[in-house]
């Protein structure tokens, strides 16, 4: 049996609910992460003052910091939906180890589930606002709507991180199973 027949076999066996986990995990990080960006660019309508308080110091550091906060939460984001596709399983050719993934993932997944689901919850509840009361009104809904998503991010991760260590069992390419 070929490398790909096994990574297709192995697909298989992945559980719909693990595949929608890791899809899940993705998904929330998007809509903090596109608000974010319209907001610095500004397209964000009533977030004006948001945006020249982030830009004041200097914006080229600010648009930076923005657009690469985007960009890695959005780029580790996706690295979950390599939990159930053959591309996070094989690179270049070959089988990627399960043990530092399952570290990864489980390391990431508590991060963000102290960034998002615990630090920033609290933060907020205690009334200290991520926009340090530069927005209101609809803009604030439209803000709260897309960063509350993300409290979901951490422990998705985790959920996807367990389905895929509990899947354990891979094919070798003889097709005998063997426990990993």
């Amino acid at each position: 049996m070929d490398t790909r027949t096994a990574i297709l076999i192995e697909r298989d066996r992945v559980p719909l609910w693990a595949r929608r986990l890791s899809w899940a995990a993705f998904w929330v990080t998007v809509p903090s992460a596109v608000w974010r960006v319209l907001m610095i660019v500004g397209l964000m309508p009533g977030t004006e003052a948001l945006r020249e308080f982030e830009l004041a110091d200097d914006a080229v550091v600010g648009y930076i910091y923005v657009f690469g906060l985007s960009i890695v939460q959005l780029g580790a984001a996706f690295l979950t939906v390599g939990l159930v596709r053959p591309w996070g399983q094989v690179f270049l050719g070959r089988r990627v180890p399960r043990g530092p993934v399952i570290v990864a993932g489980v390391l990431g997944g508590l991060a963000v589930t102290w960034l998002f689901t615990i630090s920033m919850v609290s933060q907020v509840l205690t009334g200290h606002r991520p926009d340090a009361g530069h927005v209101s009104g609809l803009p604030l809904a439209v803000m709260v709507a897309c960063y509350l998503p993300i409290v979901f991010w951490g422990p998705l991760e985790l959920a996807a991180t367990y389905a895929f260590w509990r899947r354990g069992r891979t094919v070798d390419l003889s097709g005998a199973q063997s426990r990993a």
